[in-house]
């Protein structure tokens, strides 16, 4: 099978939608799959990455409104190059609305996964009329839909109105590599957040939250792995609640530090405004890690309040800070909590997800040549 994949934002930048995008690709190529990337360049960046897969860079549209189709001669050269017989766009806007025009003259079948921020009413692409119209014509093109929850598969029944199409495939965690990775004893015990530092993140109301743990608890420690453009605002808040001998922005971790870091954390909190799923909280359960998680998108369906961690609701450092103060202090809790995380684990294994990514991709060409066969034998009809 051969399978383009068209996205707008890809490795070098980190982030959940681009690790996903990358491991997906690997994982179809390792199994005999013929995969290319189609991915925009990375400006000031190296765009060189190691990968089993094909990689073609595209430049960037200066603007989201104006010009986006121009992405479809390097979807038409690839296709004269490879004949891909699947398109798969990662996001709705812009990738899906220039996959749907893409299909109109190649009737390649065509799978949009949007990330969330593309799809939800208060983000900015739905805010923009003439964009919101865009992502309608997009989502309907599509042959298949994939929703990462069913939280966004709601989301896309009300831009849509059909049901059909929309298939609910979560993303996936590679549960053996966090297996092999032995949990150390901390000299200190710490709580664990990860994600882009941004507003929507809640990264400030977890400061504030620890804040009032701290006052409990004098000795906890709080870990922020990631990077973004509030950094320098957390910064500053740390500083005046005087935590910084508390907590620690590290910056951006891959690899073997992430998953250290979270098999020797004493808990997961992810405190998102908005959450549409995120691979954080999968990458907790495979370490084996209660999560505090706010009311939000996917997080409640990987969270179940009371049994493998707490559900608060948002913008409430108080009552975040009353469920991360009854983990921190018992120790019998957090490791029946632990323990049910890590079963909950098992339904989102890595290699069970890339199966049903294969089993949808083989349905649509399935249905592609069944069609082609019917519109044959009504030529043959007629002749």
């Amino acid at each position: 099978m051969k399978i383009c994949f068209y996205t707008a934002t890809f490795l070098p930048t980190i982030g959940g939608a681009e690790i996903f995008l990358h491991n997906l690709a690997a994982s179809l190529s390792e199994l005999g799959h013929s995969v290319t990337v189609l991915a925009p360049k990375v400006r000031g960046k190296d765009n060189k990455i190691d990968a089993i897969y094909n990689i073609r860079r595209y430049q960037r549209p200066s603007s989201k409104r104006f010009g986006v189709r121009q992405i479809l001669l390097y979807l038409m050269l690839e296709k004269f190059k490879n004949d891909f017989d699947i398109l798969h766009c990662h996001g709705a806007y812009p990738p899906g609305y220039v996959g749907a025009t893409f299909k109109k003259i190649f009737k390649t079948p065509l799978v949009i996964r949007p990330h969330g921020s593309d799809i939800l009413p208060d983000e900015g692409i739905r805010k923009n009329q003439r964009l919101d119209r865009r992502v309608k014509e997009a989502l309907n093109a599509a042959d298949a839909i994939i929703a990462q929850s069913r939280f966004l598969k709601e989301e896309i029944e009300k831009i849509t109105g059909v049901t059909d199409k929309i298939k609910v495939i979560p993303n996936g965690v590679k549960i053996s590599e966090f297996d092999s990775h032995k949990a150390l004893k901390s000299k200190k015990p710490y709580i664990l957040a990860m994600g882009s530092l941004t507003k929507k993140k809640g990264f400030d109301i977890l400061i504030s939250a620890f804040d009032y743990l701290k006052q409990r608890f004098p000795k906890a420690e709080l870990k922020i792995a990631g990077d973004g453009k509030e950094s320098e605002n957390y910064k500053m808040l740390i500083n005046e609640k005087g935590l910084n001998n508390s907590i620690k922005l590290l910056g951006n971790i891959t690899g073997k530090k992430k998953i250290a870091l979270f098999k020797n954390c004493l808990f997961f909190v992810n405190s998102s405004r908005r959450e549409p799923f995120a691979n954080v909280n999968l990458e907790a359960l495979a370490a084996g890690k209660p999560i505090i998680a706010t009311r939000v998108g996917g997080n409640t369906e990987v969270v179940k309040n009371g049994y493998n961690g707490f559900l608060v609701p948002t913008e409430d450092p108080v009552k975040l800070s009353e469920a991360m103060i009854k983990l921190y202090n018992n120790r019998g809790l957090l490791k029946k909590m632990s323990e049910r995380s890590r079963e909950i684990a098992e339904r989102y294994e890595w290699d069970l997800i890339v199966k049903r990514y294969i089993k949808l991709y083989d349905e649509l060409l399935k249905s592609k040549e069944s069609l082609r066969g019917k519109a044959e034998a009504i030529s043959d009809f007629w002749q």
